[in-house]
């Protein structure tokens, strides 16, 4: 658990970035999960890194930047609006933050397009990950609610560690305590 401004974060430790499987340079990222922040925010120059891998990957694909949309700094338009994150993630590759524990064994948290991508009221395809250095947060990276999407986050507070796994959030629990 990591303290930081007098509040408790939960972090998983320092990451890296990766992009599409390969490493991008981009080590040491304190990270945190904040389920109250609906984006994700990484620091500065991860930000401006994952925007250059994100464009040289769309070029030659028929995305162009949509400029006229002011939904969130980065937006990319189609031939024809989007109805869905369906239509649009064939275009998008997954990025991770690849932790590593006291024991030197990896975990990933991975990013597909779902997790970083929303569709505007335009039709376009939003990058829902913005520059935590721009908002203050200086070189803490937080991982938000669009980011944690069909996710299971286990706090374990008495050893202060953090995990996730996937989970069907568009499935009811089954429980017959359970009311709606």
């Amino acid at each position: 658990m990591l303290i930081v401004h007098g509040r408790k974060h939960y972090s998983p430790g320092l990451a890296e970035l990766t992009f599409d499987g390969k490493t991008t340079g981009f080590k040491n990222l304190l990270t945190t999960f904040d389920s109250g922040a609906s984006y994700t925010y990484l620091n500065s120059q991860a930000y401006q890194g994952l925007i250059s891998l994100l464009k040289k990957e769309l070029s030659g694909k028929p995305l162009r930047e949509a400029l006229d949309d002011h939904t969130l700094p980065v937006c990319w338009k189609g031939r024809k609006p989007f109805k869905s994150i369906r239509d649009v993630k064939k275009y998008f590759k997954t990025f991770a933050l690849s932790f590593t524990n006291e024991r030197k064994s990896k975990t990933e948290l991975e990013f597909p397009p779902e997790a970083y991508l929303i569709i505007s009221s335009k039709g376009n395809a939003c990058l829902g990950i913005l520059n935590g250095t721009e908002v203050g947060l200086k070189d803490l990276n937080v991982i938000g609610d669009i980011s944690m999407q069909d996710r299971v986050v286990i706090y374990d507070n008495e050893k202060e560690r953090i995990g996730w796994a996937p989970g069907n959030c568009n499935r009811l629990p089954r429980s017959k305590s359970f009311i709606i």
